[in-house]
């Protein structure tokens, strides 16, 4: 898309919620928009849905798709964005990021557990499950174990997240840092540091109420023992 001198930024601010593929970005969503200030963040920034909202409205830049998400979007003056660090170089180049200034406020979210959300990725990838709303396209008995792949999504992990890293120091931005392990132990501190970022009101979480599940199951557990045993 060409960039659209004309676009106007819309009002309101954003959060980005900056993630690799597994790393539970999912769950944090969910649980943001248990607070009632945010709209449940999604990945707006695919292609396929940059394009199937932009062509039967005759947007012809990324910019006039951003402005236009304000209206497409239930929200409460906060909205919430997924953002793979390609997209996030993207919402930059466009001249984005620095239209908004302020307004914009991101967290990056990481996995501890880098082995178990590789696994996880070569999973999701065979079975087309990519959190449990959705249904599973081959059964846990047809998946195919591989050490290559796994180690291949372990290298994809650690550069998208130094890649992360290098853009945010590039551009002077402090994100909120978490980890998937750190908001299921207690989401508080993460929620507390949110609501300070975007200068709102205290945000209270609900993980009770939260339509997601964990899916590890045998699978990933056996995979683990095998790529720690050197199969």
């Amino acid at each position: 898309m060409r960039p659209d001198p004309e676009a106007v930024m819309p009002p309101g601010n954003f959060l980005f919620l900056c993630f690799t593929n597994r790393c539970g970005s999912n769950y944090l969503a969910h649980l943001l928009a248990t607070t009632g200030a945010f709209n449940e963040a999604g990945e707006y920034f695919n292609a396929e849905t940059v394009l199937e909202h932009s062509r039967p409205r005759g947007l012809r830049s990324l910019a006039a798709y951003f402005a236009t998400l304000y209206h497409l979007l239930p929200h409460y003056g906060h909205i919430a964005a997924k953002a793979g660090v390609d997209q996030l170089a993207m919402l930059a180049d466009a001249g984005i990021l620095d239209a908004l200034g302020p307004r914009a406020q991101f967290v990056l979210m990481e996995r501890q557990d880098r082995l178990g959300q590789a696994i996880s990725r070569v999973i999701a990838t065979q079975t087309g499950r990519f959190t449990t709303a959705h249904a599973a396209h081959v059964p846990d008995a047809a998946l195919v174990y591989s050490r290559a792949a796994i180690a291949g999504e372990l290298e994809k992990i650690a550069l998208a997240n130094a890649l992360f890293y290098a853009f945010f120091a590039a551009n002077g931005i402090a994100p909120v840092h978490t980890t998937y392990e750190a908001v299921l132990a207690d989401p508080a501190p993460v929620m507390a540091q949110i609501a300070a970022a975007m200068g709102c009101g205290a945000l209270v979480a609900h993980p009770e109420q939260v339509g997601i599940a964990r899916q590890a199951n045998a699978v990933n557990q056996a995979w683990r023992r095998a790529y720690l045993g050197g199969a």
